[in-house]
């Protein structure tokens, strides 16, 4: 058979933390995907998101787009509130 490296694996093991960004991703982590990586080192599992919205990322990588949203959507609400 073939060796292979998986860098997940090897990203985790030679991490100081695993940064799942959002709750339900790092809960999936923990118990699914990284399941027995965490088993070992619970500490090394967190979830710090970095404030980033779609809301906010629309409005400043293209600001072409978030003119047209406006315009469609009849207003600015969708900047506060994507639901």
């Amino acid at each position: 058979g073939s060796k292979l490296v998986r860098m997940s694996h090897l990203a985790i093991v030679g991490s100081r933390c695993v940064n799942g960004v959002a709750a339900m991703h790092s809960h999936i982590l923990q118990t699914r995907v990284f399941r027995d990586f965490h088993d070992l080192w619970p500490r090394k599992f967190s979830n710090v998101t970095n404030g980033v919205t779609p809301r906010r990322w629309v409005q400043q990588a293209n600001p072409e787009l978030a003119t047209l949203l406006t315009l469609l959507l009849d207003g600015e609400e969708w900047k506060r509130d994507l639901g």
